[in-house]
């Protein structure tokens, strides 16, 4: 069976916040990962994008020749261009993807063959074109409304082959496992390190989950006080390093007093001054109903987590329990400075009148980062330490724990909570 492997590059990724195609997962980027996959089942490959875009990409690109910004228009270059009949398609975002489900999609596929979840990653037969060209053309862009006029086997597969970087897979490496005997393949949660620098210069490393490291580097900065601009990854796209710009900048002090790792975000300040907390205290009216705080973990979606298990996450929610920003990391202070990262983008900061909430115990860092964004309340579905109490209470952060079960404890400034 000769198969074309086609590659949707996609573009800027706004959304995801830096190009999907570039994010790195266990020293590779996702373009190159799948690429490589694709090259394990299929004997020809195309890769399909935005020449415009200007991704440095270590394979050749087919422009698709539209303006659309749409899988469809990717799909129907890819299939134009491929030397077979049948081909197999796949977006750049689904890491955990494997040669096993694309042949299997192949050899059942009709006019297509798509997952239980939709139409990418798929099979596509050429007989597919005629329709898929129309729809384009006519501006109707949804793939799955195609599928309705082709026909289509949809089988079931592993949902954690399938699952893409918006519910981020990025966060996940395969590993293999022995189960009563038997070596499986298994989902860990990756970690690794990254290196922020100002001006170039590297200034802290912490081990963290890949992914939405703008966000760290600029949650990390609100953290330490150093008034920051803006964060990037740089422009030779180092691997595992990003680019932080500041307007206040003091290195000898984060060298004498930072270090992170992932367990405790704040190894190496050797005293208590080291840490002191870099804001004002917190001073809100805000009352919030107990049993909203009670129910914020529910709230906090954790799709890396039900992967691997190995994951903390950090959500900011609104006075309703809505979620605004939900991040997932191996480090619970990294999951924290995502979020208030992309607080500081969306240009949300101080957070007066929104809720943080974090997965695990509250450690006396998470209310320091709480409280230097301005947040009056934080929850934790575990305990506090001591320091974290001591450090709520002078900074006028309402400080909850055990929040389960329909029940909170609030281990400082309760006035907040009805």
């Amino acid at each position: 069976m000769q198969l074309t492997g086609v590659l949707l590059v996609g573009g800027a990724s706004r959304r995801f916040g830096s190009p999907k195609a570039l994010a790195r997962v266990g020293g590779e980027t996702l373009a190159e990962r799948a690429w490589r996959l694709l090259g394990e089942c299929c004997a020809h490959r195309v890769a399909v994008g935005k020449s415009a875009d200007r991704l440095p990409l270590p394979f050749d690109l087919v422009d698709d020749g539209t303006e659309v910004r749409a899988p469809l228009a990717g799909l129907v270059a890819g299939l134009r261009a491929a030397p077979t009949e049948l081909s197999v398609v796949v977006p750049v975002d689904c890491p955990g993807l494997t040669a096993e489900p694309l042949v299997t999609l192949a050899a059942h596929c009709r006019d297509a063959a798509v997952p239980q979840t939709g139409p990418l990653p798929g099979a596509y037969r050429r007989t597919a074109l005629p329709v898929l060209e129309r729809r384009l053309a006519a501006g109707e862009l949804k793939i799955r409304d195609a599928l309705g006029e082709l026909d289509v086997a949809v089988l079931e597969l592993p949902e954690s082959v399938l699952a893409n970087v918006n519910t981020p897979p990025y966060a996940t490496a395969r590993v293999e496992v022995v189960r009563a005997g038997a070596v499986e393949q298994d989902l860990v949660a990756v970690e690794e390190p990254l290196e922020i620098r100002v001006g170039g210069e590297p200034v802290a490393v912490t081990m963290r989950t890949p992914g939405h490291d703008e966000e760290l580097a600029l949650g990390f900065a609100v953290g330490e006080a150093l008034d920051p601009d803006s964060a990037r990854l740089p422009a030779d796209l180092a691997a595992n390093t990003v680019e932080l710009e500041v307007r206040s900048f003091d290195p000898g002090r984060l060298r004498r007093h930072f270090y992170t790792s992932s367990s405790c975000g704040v190894c190496g300040k050797g005293a208590l001054d080291a840490v002191a907390v870099q804001a004002p205290p917190v001073e809100s009216q805000l009352q919030v109903p107990a049993a909203l705080l009670a129910s914020l973990p529910d709230r906090l979606r954790q799709p890396a987590f039900e992967l691997t298990g190995g994951l903390h996450a950090a959500g900011l929610f609104d006075l309703d329990g809505t979620p605004l920003c939900v991040r997932e990391d191996v480090g619970r202070h990294n999951a924290l400075d995502k979020v208030v990262g992309w607080a500081f983008g969306a240009e949300r900061l101080p957070l007066a009148r929104q809720l943080l909430c974090v997965s695990g115990r509250l450690s006396f860092e998470l209310v320091q980062k709480a409280s230097t964004a301005g947040c009056p309340v934080l929850v934790g579905v575990g305990a506090p330490s001591s320091l974290a109490v001591q450090v709520a209470k002078a900074q006028g952060v309402t400080l909850c724990g055990f929040a389960r079960g329909g029940r909170v404890n609030v281990y400082a400034h309760p006035q907040r909570v009805r």
